[in-house]
């Protein structure tokens, strides 16, 4: 099988053609997949039409499966799958999760220790209107900052809380998704994150950044939101940011210690059907691994060991 590549961006990304996911693939297909996600941070793939079992299957190759916090949107047999969107069974219950205010640049996966993690997300049914994805690379954010900057971040810390976030959007949206139980928050510990990361594989360094922080170490609270802040628009300046107009079977792969991404206005679509697959992927090496993701994965899943959500 020949793969191609063409860019997404001058700066990072890449559409690759040649290539079906949804059979099984082999090893070397997988190292040369794995290669280009480092290489370009972001991968489009079109033409993707996945059954859970197949997404499931293509996510264990690439890594370890996490299993999604928000519990009811996993998919029954397949709990490392699961739903985002706006779509309801016939009585009105949400068969997937609906972030109505979803429209925030951010990192996927800062809540844990573990950094090299790929987001996967496929779609499945996509709205007539909106319900697009933006990218921008922190490689190119952090190679085009200021001098004095990279100094001033240089051992600089961040407290990162999945709580902190997770109690705002469940605060505005109380039918959004159901609240975590004593032992679930209790799986979720807060974490102290480098601003400034160096990839594991590639060597570059990024910007690793958390919307909501809690906590800063070696900068003072008021100086490290000022700065995290002034990142965020550096890092995505409208001529750095790939914007993605998805069409079903779309499915886009990004390594998030060199990316960021953001959802847009949910208001073209809230009355049309949106259903993406997305799953979060730890990938290895890794300069701070997750030793008990399978207690973690345990956690939220149901007490069958499978996921809660039967689509119809």
């Amino acid at each position: 099988m020949s793969l191609s590549h063409q860019p997404l961006m001058e700066q990072f990304g890449a559409e690759v053609s040649g290539v079906d996911l949804v059979a099984e693939i082999s090893d070397d297909l997988l190292d040369e997949l794995v290669d280009a996600l480092y290489t370009h941070s972001v991968l489009l793939f079109r033409g993707q039409h996945f059954k859970p079992a197949d997404y499931a299957r293509l996510l264990h190759r690439f890594g370890q499966p996490k299993v999604e916090t928000r519990k009811q949107f996993n998919i029954r047999d397949f709990p490392v799958v699961s739903t985002v969107g706006n779509i309801e069974a016939e009585d009105g219950t949400p068969l997937a999760f609906f972030n109505r205010n979803g429209e925030a640049w951010h990192t996927d996966g800062t809540a844990a220790c573990h950094t090299n993690a790929a987001t996967f997300l496929h779609a499945v049914e996509v709205p007539k209107q909106g319900g697009d994805t933006m990218y921008c690379s922190t490689v190119y954010a952090y190679e085009t900052m200021p001098e004095e900057l990279k100094q001033k971040l240089d051992g600089a810390r961040m407290l990162c809380s999945f709580h902190a976030h997770n109690d705002k959007i469940i605060a505005r949206d109380p039918d959004s998704h159901a609240a975590l139980t004593p032992e679930e928050r209790a799986a979720l510990p807060d974490v102290w994150h480098d601003i400034v990361q160096t990839h594991p594989v590639t060597g570059r360094k990024s910007l690793y950044m958390n919307r909501q922080p809690i906590g800063f170490d070696g900068l003072e609270e008021k100086e490290g939101n000022t700065i995290l802040q002034q990142l965020y628009e550096h890092a995505t300046q409208p001529h750095l940011v790939y914007r993605h107009r998805w069409t079903p079977g779309d499915l886009i792969v990004w390594d998030n210690l060199s990316s960021l991404h953001s959802a847009t206005d949910i208001g073209p679509y809230e009355n049309d059907r949106r259903l993406m697959y997305r799953s979060l992927v730890y990938m290895t090496p890794t300069t701070h691994p997750l030793v008990n993701l399978d207690e973690i994965n345990a956690i939220f899943t149901d007490s069958e060991g499978k996921g809660a959500l039967v689509l119809p």
